[in-house]
């Protein structure tokens, strides 16, 4: 599924054809799932979950936002550019693959927008900036990433993580604080 999905789309792909490349029966595949759908969904589950896992264990490593940030990018990108066909199922076909998908897709943006909102606790008046602030970053976020794997860019994380970190950073520690970020240079 994850392969016929990233390769072809979620729309393009059927359940003879996930069958067909699992060499599984079609009775099988229904005593599993309902469907296709909730065959996707289970994928999407398991591998968000996997992502999840790693973020975390990057985030335990980190002590101060910034850290965090960085931490977590570096995952996250990691994660991502480990295999494309993952990348193109999780970012950008849960878009397409209907409404439960796009609740997981928004509960991925709201993860992001918690570990952002965390940048309210570097103002010296945390009530300056808004939740609404680390949503709109989240998508903005998101959106990078998901431009990246739609253009085949996401094999190389570490190129544009560093402005994924600016957009996170900018409208908490402001416009120079998220320059310098655009001058660390990537790790190899």
């Amino acid at each position: 599924m994850v392969e016929l999905v990233g390769g072809h789309g979620y729309a393009a792909t059927s359940v003879e054809a996930v069958c067909e490349r699992a060499r599984a029966g079609r009775s099988h595949f229904e005593r599993c799932f309902a469907g296709k759908e909730d065959c996707f969904l289970s994928l999407h589950d398991e591998l968000t979950a996997e992502l999840g896992e790693r973020v975390a264990l990057a985030l335990a490593g980190a002590s101060s936002w910034h850290d965090r940030i960085w931490a977590a990018g570096f995952a996250a990108t990691r994660f991502l550019a480990e295999d494309p066909l993952r990348a193109r199922f999780v970012l950008v076909e849960v878009n397409g693959a209907g409404g439960a998908a796009q609740a997981r897709r928004d509960r991925m943006l709201r993860g992001i927008a918690d570990l952002v909102d965390g940048g309210r606790g570097e103002l010296e008046e945390p009530g300056r900036v808004s939740r609404c602030t680390a949503e709109i970053v989240a998508g903005s976020i998101y959106g990078l990433l998901v431009e990246k794997v739609e253009r085949g860019d996401v094999e190389r994380g570490e190129d544009f993580l560093a402005e994924l970190v600016y957009m996170a950073v900018m409208p908490y520690l402001g416009s120079r604080a998220a320059e310098e970020e655009l001058l660390v240079q990537p790790l190899r």
